[in-house]
């Protein structure tokens, strides 16, 4: 309930709305919002089984956001939370029984190593960005086939979990992102990600949305907000501060920014207040 107050309810974000509903924005909020303890890395989702249950009962949408978003990340913990984690979700959206859509927000970077137009397709078993991009049949031929299951082993067993080991499952995810096409641990991850949804999806409507660089909110409701300081954020800020003045790029070079994500995502599914 800390939390819930504290990042939403009292997030000021919400300033136009609590303006609206004035003193009865507290008791609208909360008849609005249900905070529910879990955790996309644990069976079950970390959930307690009657609220697990209960949500089965009740649940229409789910929108997965749920990501370590570290290019570095230890590649254990990236294979468990951006891989494993879609797949237990989506285990617990079968059991929904009103689901109309199962929303899964990934990252344009999933495209690897790709060049030109780049089609927005799903990622089937076995396939990967090096295979993709192989200029023979003999280059293909050494690529290994991306098996999901035997990296989340290899994962399991490269170390214990002692002070070396956190460099040395980093390193083990870069190696094997750059082996099957992608730039790094994260964006790898999330393919692989797309991949197991795509095999377990089953009846469940799956959507897949890939945006890009996500930034601050463009208009409304609060123009400028952003939650964290990362991305392009630090670039932006400091030439806002003009602690950075100028810096070199392309004046050609095109750049993919999305603002407002939330509200893209969910304005199919806005009723009335």
């Amino acid at each position: 309930m800390e939390r819930l107050q504290n990042e939403i309810i009292d997030c000021e974000l919400f300033t136009c709305l609590k303006h609206l509903r004035g003193e009865s924005y507290q008791n609208f909020m909360m008849n609005k919002l249900v905070p529910v303890v879990g955790n996309v890395c644990e069976a079950n989702l970390g959930m307690d089984a009657d609220v697990a249950a209960e949500m089965a009962n009740e649940v229409e949408v789910i929108v997965n956001s749920a990501a370590s978003t570290r290019f570095d990340e230890r590649y254990d913990v990236a294979l468990n939370t951006n891989t494993m984690g879609p797949c237990r979700l989506l285990s617990f959206a079968k059991l929904c029984k009103k689901l109309q859509v199962f929303m899964h927000v990934s990252t344009a970077y999933v495209n690897g190593e790709r060049e030109g137009v780049v089609l927005e397709k799903p990622f089937r078993i076995g396939e990967s960005i090096a295979a993709e991009r192989a200029r023979s049949d003999a280059e293909r031929s050494s690529i290994p086939v991306l098996d999901i299951e035997a990296e989340i082993k290899l994962a399991s067993r490269v170390c214990d979990n002692n002070d070396s080991c956190c460099q040395k499952m980093r390193d083990l995810g870069e190696e094997r992102a750059k082996v099957y096409g992608w730039q790094n641990t994260y964006v790898f991850t999330k393919a692989m990600g797309e991949t197991m949804l795509d095999v377990m999806r089953g009846d469940i409507p799956v959507v897949i949305v890939r945006p890009s660089v996500i930034e601050s909110i463009s208009n409304e409701p609060l123009p400028g907000w952003i939650q964290g300081n990362r991305m392009l954020d630090p670039l932006i800020l400091s030439y806002g501060k003009g602690q950075l003045p100028g810096f070199l790029l392309d004046p050609q070079a095109v750049i993919d920014v999305v603002t407002n994500l939330t509200h893209t995502l969910l304005s199919p599914f806005s009723v009335p207040a």
